[in-house]
């Protein structure tokens, strides 16, 4: 990374973590609509990825669904989800039958994942950050494990990128992305066990030790699979960002891909394993 991008990336990050930090820890309404703006910028970048491509998404029918989507998640949880998602891919394929744009069907496909892709999985954070209502615990915790899940991301990717500079000799996957190393993932691996355990000595103490590190260990390896995924879709595309929107750090996907992958699963491994 050039000294002039580390710079932009790190004065981004200086203005940008405080205010999200706030927004996590706020909860509620506050923190869903962070969560709206970036999904919704993150559907836009999607779009346009696919606009390279030749394709012709419904944008607005797309972005507007994926507005719904996500706060439906906020108010309903999972309850509106499929009918959201089903109704909007319906309205997809009515107006796509009146449409003559390119090929129907890659413009149905690049909507409707586009549809899904962002919003459902984005959606997953509120989710996350609702949960201690949902199982009758201090509200205060949902923030503190999306603390516990975003500040691993971060230090995982740091920590790949700079050992995987340092010393990466082995590349981990150069079809998709030729600059990732297997040290640099290993380092990953190794940091976010390291920044779990910190983390469950002096801010979680609702969860054992145990549990930080299988949190860890979804962060490790989802977060750098979110981050190949979307480096299949900019090399298709034949971009290196998704935009140029963040100085140094790229688009919004661009800096949340992991987040997309990782809040998923954990959701679902302390809804359904830790707290059944």
């Amino acid at each position: 990374m050039e000294l002039k991008k580390l710079g932009l990336r790190v004065l981004v990050a200086i203005f940008g973590a405080p205010l999200i930090i706030f927004l996590v820890l706020k909860g509620g309404l506050p923190f869903a609509i962070l969560v709206l703006v970036i999904n919704l910028v993150s559907q836009h970048e999607f779009f346009r990825l696919t606009e390279s491509k030749g394709m012709q998404p419904l944008k607005s029918v797309g972005m507007l669904g994926g507005f719904a989507i996500t706060i439906s998640f906020y108010y309903y949880g999972l309850q509106m989800l499929w009918v959201l998602t089903l109704s909007t891919f319906y309205c997809i394929l009515l107006i796509e039958l009146f449409r003559n744009k390119g090929s129907a069907t890659l413009n149905i496909a690049a909507t409707a994942w586009g549809l899904f892709y962002p919003p459902v999985f984005f959606g997953f954070m509120i989710l996350l950050r609702e949960l201690p209502l949902e199982l009758n615990m201090d509200y205060q915790l949902g923030g503190r494990w999306i603390l516990l899940m975003l500040i691993t991301i971060w230090i995982c990717d740091t920590a790949a990128y700079f050992v995987g500079k340092a010393v990466g000799k082995h590349k981990l996957y150069s079809r998709i992305s030729p600059h990732k190393t297997v040290e640099g993932a290993i380092a990953g691996v190794l940091f976010s066990f390291i920044t779990a355990y910190i983390f469950h000595l002096s801010y979680i103490k609702s969860l054992t030790l145990f549990q930080c590190m299988v949190i860890a260990l979804i962060v490790a390896v989802m977060s750098q699979l979110g981050d190949l995924v979307e480096s299949v879709f900019k090399r298709d595309a034949g971009v290196k960002d998704s935009s140029s929107l963040l100085p140094g750090h790229g688009g919004m996907l661009d800096r949340f891909d992991a987040p997309l992958f990782v809040a998923p699963l954990v959701y679902f491994y302390l809804k359904f394993i830790v707290f059944v």
